[in-house]
């Protein structure tokens, strides 16, 4: 199945244009669930997702003992849109904390800081790390009857514009 230019562009609004998302991670073995800054960049030719978190952090800590996650992603809610039929992308992937001598680490923080150059003084915090999530898979929700799932490739084609083989449909 083929994604749209019309879908294409709304996975791409959800992954380029939203800042916030919702992490869940497993906490003591049961599901938890909390709000990250997040950014998202396709150096190095493949989607990755990065987080800056501190070890302070419940997430981080379950992050380190069990890295399989899961980002939700959603449209802003509008009077226009019942929230059902919000558009949304749940990614699940694999996060990876990043040492700052990895060859990767400042493209990762660039492109985090370029979204939020605020946070630039948490990046002086020794607790504070870059985290990498890399999709495994998607479940896109562009409205009504209108759900998929994606492949890594593919939510990788939306940020750089691309088509090609993206998933099966509802």
């Amino acid at each position: 199945m083929n994604l749209d230019p019309s879908l294409a562009e709304l996975l791409r609004a959800l992954l380029l244009g939203r800042g916030v998302a919702a992490l869940a991670t497993l906490h003591d073995g049961r599901p938890f669930a909390s709000m990250v800054p997040f950014a998202a960049t396709a150096a190095g030719g493949r989607l990755r997702l990065v987080v800056h978190v501190s070890g302070l952090a419940a997430h981080t800590r379950d992050m380190r003992s069990s890295p399989d996650v899961c980002l939700l992603i959603t449209a802003p809610e509008s009077e226009a849109v019942p929230p059902q039929a919000l558009p949304r992308v749940s990614i699940s992937g694999r996060a990876e904390f990043i040492v700052k001598e990895h060859p990767e680490h400042a493209i990762l923080a660039a492109a985090y800081l370029g979204k939020f150059p605020e946070a630039a003084d948490l990046f002086q915090f020794a607790d504070f790390s870059i985290v990498a999530i890399e999709p495994a898979s998607a479940r896109f929700v562009a409205g009504f009857a209108r759900a998929m799932t994606l492949s890594a490739e593919a939510l990788s084609n939306a940020i750089d514009g691309t088509s090609g083989e993206h998933g099966e449909g509802a």
